[in-house]
């Protein structure tokens, strides 16, 4: 969270009037990225992974509309616990770019989302979770259509089903992006 913070704080700092916009409003992109997932279960430690496509927006230079569709594996790389779980969902986001150089951009975002997980209790094949997202992101232009990107959020999944924490953290999302 510290660090999140920071990151916040840096990209305030550097709001500036853009004369050059590496974006600008009516700019569409859709974009895919990933993120590690290391998890522990029954005091074992799991790898897995988190998958996330976006499509986004620009209702002016720097504000966009982003929805994000997400799926999760605790164990897509290593099940030492013998706990398999798996989550899907989407989340609708606003994003701020406080930077928008020629090659390059900061944001922050915050979205709030629904999904499902397949956690089972009494009966019940599939869990509904909402999810809260806050954080920082950053782009670098490498050509004409692609993006590099790197966003770190801040989530929380919270098991509405059952009333508790499915997941809490932040998670660095590394992607690329294609404006079309």
């Amino acid at each position: 969270m510290k660090t999140l913070c920071t990151l916040v704080f840096i990209a305030i700092l550097s709001l500036s009037t853009d004369a050059i916009c590496q974006i600008e409003k009516g700019d569409r992109f859709a974009s895919i990225s990933f993120a590690p997932y290391p998890t522990t279960s029954n005091d074992e430690k799991d790898f897995g992974i988190i998958v996330k496509a976006d499509a986004e927006f620009l209702l002016t230079n720097r504000l966009s509309f982003v929805t994000s569709g997400f799926y999760s594996s605790n164990t897509a790389f290593e099940n030492a616990s013998g706990v398999r779980l798996n989550a899907f969902g989407i989340i609708p986001s606003l994003q701020y770019y406080v930077v928008n150089k020629d090659r390059w951009n900061v944001h922050v975002l915050a979205g709030y989302g629904f999904g499902f997980t397949d956690r089972a209790f009494g009966g019940a094949e599939n869990s509904a979770i909402s999810i809260v997202s806050l954080g920082a992101g950053a782009s670098y232009k490498i050509s004409e259509k692609f993006y590099l990107k790197l966003q770190v959020p801040y989530f929380k999944a919270q098991n509405i089903s059952y009333d508790f924490t499915e997941v809490e953290g932040a998670a660095p999302f590394f992607g690329v992006a294609y404006n079309f």
